[in-house]
C-alpha cells in the first residue's frame, strides 16, 4: 500500500439508485476529479481552505451529467488526505466510466478497505474504530449497528484509554517502589493498590457484558435442536428451513454429525442447527456423537428441546412434563433460552390430556409431518431471539472476538495483580511480580485500540514526586 499514491473507488452500495459516489483520496484527488468536472463557480473549486460542496457537471463518455463534487481537505477529511467525492445519477455503468476516467487520469484503483487503512494510518481512528466500521457494514439489524457505531465513535477506545491510563499510573509507582526500594519512600500501599484496580476490573468487566453476545459479525446466531434419538429433529429441520438437509429415517440415532442450514423468520437470520440425539451410548460411534452434540449446544444462542409425544408411555400433567424437559435438558446449553417442544403431535389425537399438559407446562406441540405447529414454533423462535436482544443494554457495544480477548486477558491480568497485592501487608512486598502482571494488563489494553505501551513509566515518576529531595 503506497499512502503517496491518489486512489479511487466507488464508495456508495452495489447496485443502482438515486445517487452514486465515487471517492478519491491523495495528494492528487481533487486536480484528478477536475479534469472531469466542471465547476459553476470556479472559484469554489480553487479555495484552498477547508471543505465544500460545489455544484456543476461531469463530462462522462461524451455526455454532461448533473451533480456535485464534496472538497475535504487535509488534515479536515476521513483519510487526513485531501479527498474528493463525486456524487451524481448512481448508475453502476456511470460510475463505473468515472472510475476509469479517474484512473486515466493517474488514480489507482483502491485496495479493499484502503481509505479507512489511510484513516488509521494517519491518526483519524484507533483500531477499535476500525473495527466500528467493519461492524456498520455488516450489521444486521438497528441494534448492532447502533452498537457498531458507538465503537466506530470511540465508546470502547475512551474505555480502554481510561484504564490504560490508571494501569499506566499504577505500573509507575510500583516500578517506582522498587527502583527506590533502599528509600525510605512509600509509593503506594498494598491496599491502595488493590482499591483503584478493582475500579479498573469492575469497569472493564461492566464493558465486556454490555457488549453484544455475538461477537463476530459475520457468525449467524446458533438456534440447536436437542433432545433423545428418533424425536423428530432432523424432520424439523429439513421442515422449518426447506431444506432437505439432514437424512430422516425411523431408525433412532441417523444422526451423527452436527448439520446446520439458514432459517429466515421475517427479519430474523439465523442458522438452525440439528444434533445427534442425547442419552445412553450405544457404541463408540454414538458417543462420539453426542459429544459433537453437546460442543454445538455449548455454542448456541437458543436450544430448541424436543420430545418425542408418541414415546410418551402415560399422560403426564404439566409438572411432570416439565420435569421430563428438564432431564433431557442438557448442561452444556448454559445460559441459552430454551423453548419446549412436543413433536409428532398428529399421533396424539387420542391423548388430549399430552396437550392440555403442554399448554400448561408452556410447551409446543408440532408435528414434523404434517406442519402443525410449526409455524407458531417459528413466531416463537423470532419472539425470543428479539426479546434476547432487547435486554441488551442501550449502551451496549459492539465487540469482536479480539476485543473479547484483549479485555478477558486485561481484567485476569488485573485480577492476579490484585491477588498478589492482597498478600502484602501494608507495604508492598512483591512489587515485581504485581509490575509483571499490570504490564500484562496495559500491553492487553494497548491492544484494543492497536497501540504500543510507550509510556515512560519511571519519567511518571520523577514527574509525580520530588525523588532526591
Amino acid at each position: 500500500m503506497n499512502l503517496d499514491e491518489t486512489i479511487v473507488a466507488i464508495s456508495s452500495p452495489p447496485g443502482a439508485g438515486w445517487r452514486g459516489i465515487v471517492r478519491l483520496s491523495g495528494d492528487r484527488a481533487i486536480a484528478i476529479a477536475s479534469n472531469i468536472f466542471s465547476p459553476a463557480d470556479r472559484g469554489m473549486l480553487e479555495a484552498t481552505e477547508g471543505g465544500r460542496v460545489v455544484c456543476g457537471s461531469f463530462h462522462v463518455d461524451g455526455s454532461e451529467l448533473p451533480g456535485h463534487m464534496h472538497i475535504f481537505r487535509a488534515p479536515r477529511s476521513y483519510t487526513r488526505q485531501d479527498m474528493a467525492e463525486l456524487h451524481l445519477l448512481g448508475a453502476p455503468s456511470v460510475l463505473g466510466l468515472l472510475v476509469e476516467s479517474c484512473l486515466y487520469a493517474g488514480a489507482r484503483l483502491a485496495e479493499p478497505g484502503e481509505f479507512t487503512a489511510r484513516a488509521f494510518l494517519g491518526g483519524a481512528m484507533d483500531l477499535s474504530q476500525v473495527h466500528g466500521v467493519a461492524g456498520m457494514i455488516a450489521a444486521r439489524s438497528d441494534r448492532q449497528l447502533r452498537a457498531a457505531s458507538r465503537l466506530l465513535h470511540g465508546e470502547l477506545s475512551r474505555t480502554a484509554e481510561q484504564a490504560r491510563e490508571e494501569i499506566a499510573d499504577l505500573l509507575s509507582l510500583v516500578e517506582g517502589a522498587l527502583d527506590f526500594a533502599e528509600e525510605p519512600i512509600e509509593f503506594i500501599t498494598a491496599e491502595a493498590l488493590c482499591e483503584r484496580l478493582d475500579m479498573v476490573v469492575t469497569n472493564l468487566e461492566a464493558t465486556a457484558a454490555a457488549g453484544l453476545r455475538m461477537e463476530r459479525w459475520d457468525r449467524l446466531p446458533l438456534v440447536c435442536l436437542a433432545g433423545p434419538p428418533n424425536a423428530g429433529k432432523s424432520s424439523l429441520l429439513n421442515l422449518l428451513t426447506g431444506v432437505d438437509r439432514v437424512i430422516c429415517t425411523p431408525t433412532a440415532g441417523t444422526t451423527r454429525d452436527v448439520v446446520s442450514a439458514p432459517l429466515t423468520i421475517d427479519d430474523l437470520e439465523c442458522l438452525l442447527v440439528d444434533t445427534a440425539g442425547l442419552g445412553v451410548p450405544r457404541d463408540e460411534l454414538d458417543l462420539t456423537a453426542q459429544l459433537a452434540a453437546r460442543k454445538a449446544l455449548a455454542s448456541a444462542d437458543l436450544v430448541l428441546l424436543i420430545l418425542d409425544g408418541a414415546a410418551l408411555d402415560v399422560d403426564p400433567g404439566p409438572e411432570e412434563l416439565a420435569g421430563m424437559f428438564e432431564l433431557a435438558l442438557p448442561r452444556e446449553a448454559g445460559s441459552a433460552p430454551c423453548i419446549r417442544v412436543i413433536n409428532k403431535s398428529d399421533l396424539l389425537a387420542s391423548r388430549p390430556m399430552i396437550r392440555t399438559a403442554a399448554e400448561a407446562a408452556g410447551s409446543l406441540l408440532v408435528s414434523a409431518s404434517s406442519g402443525v405447529g410449526c409455524s407458531e414454533l417459528c413466531q416463537q423462535i423470532h419472539r425470543t431471539m428479539l426479546g434476547r436482544e432487547v435486554d441488551i443494554h442501550e449502551d451496549a457495544i459492539a465487540l469482536m472476538a479480539q476485543h473479547r480477548e484483549a479485555l478477558e486477558q486485561a481484567i485476569e491480568s488485573a485480577r492476579r495483580a490484585i491477588d498478589l497485592a492482597g498478600k502484602s501487608r501494608g507495604t508492598l512486598a512483591n512489587a515485581d511480580l504485581v509490575a509483571a502482571e499490570l504490564h500484562i494488563t496495559a500491553n492487553a489494553l494497548a491492544a484494543l485500540v492497536g497501540r504500543e505501551d510507550t509510556e515512560s513509566l519511571l519519567g511518571r515518576v520523577f514527574a509525580r514526586f520530588c525523588v532526591g529531595k
